[in-house]
């Protein structure tokens, strides 16, 4: 099967994500890897079901998720209990929670920065490969009976090596979206000096 790859901005994925997810393996790039825009997808998503978190970049603020919620139901903390939430602080965990997770049907799954995990230097490249290819493994079983979304960060210039990573995961992904959107960060120092 041929990766799709588009070009978008937040809005008109988050959008569509919401009113249509079908299972598969979408995988998003973008700067701090979207991180705000998929914790409104889980506020959204949980409120008609369970969803699995699985966070690799610590970027799951779940202060944020219940902030969402809000607005939107009168029992934010009912809806909050169906998100399951795990972390994984190396790629070892990373492979294991990916693997643990293989079984799962009818429940969306969220990989928070998945690749953060991947550029830890204590880890030979050779390694690293060998388990982004066992979880690219769990992702394509978990993507045949629920929606997966994967999102990434750009690599930094330090894990140049490392971009293989990136190629895999394309490849490996039903869809592969390419946020346009300039982080907030980025906005605020492009500003203009009054003096």
């Amino acid at each position: 099967m041929e990766t799709t790859t588009q070009i978008l901005n937040s809005d008109c994925l988050l959008q569509d994500m919401v009113s249509d997810l079908p299972c598969g393996l979408m995988v998003i790039a973008c700067a701090h890897a979207a991180s705000e825009m998929l914790l409104r997808v889980s506020a959204s998503l949980a409120l008609h079901g369970p969803i699995r978190i699985l966070d690799c970049g610590n970027r799951s603020d779940m202060h944020r998720v219940a902030k969402a919620l809000r607005p939107l139901t009168n029992d934010p903390a009912a809806v909050m209990k169906r998100i399951d939430i795990s972390r994984a602080f190396t790629c070892y965990q990373a492979e294991v929670l990916l693997g643990l997770n293989r079984g799962l049907t009818q429940t969306p799954v969220l990989v928070f920065d998945l690749l953060a995990t991947y550029l830890d230097e204590s880890v030979s490249k050779c390694e690293a490969e060998r388990l982004m290819e066992d979880s690219l493994d769990h992702l394509k079983k978990m993507s045949k009976a629920n929606p997966v979304l994967v999102s990434v960060s750009p690599l930094p210039s330090v894990a140049a090596e490392r971009e293989n990573l990136m190629q895999l995961l394309h490849a490996s992904a039903d869809n592969f979206v390419q946020l346009l959107d300039v982080p907030p960060a980025e906005t605020a120092s492009r500003q203009i000096s009054l003096f």
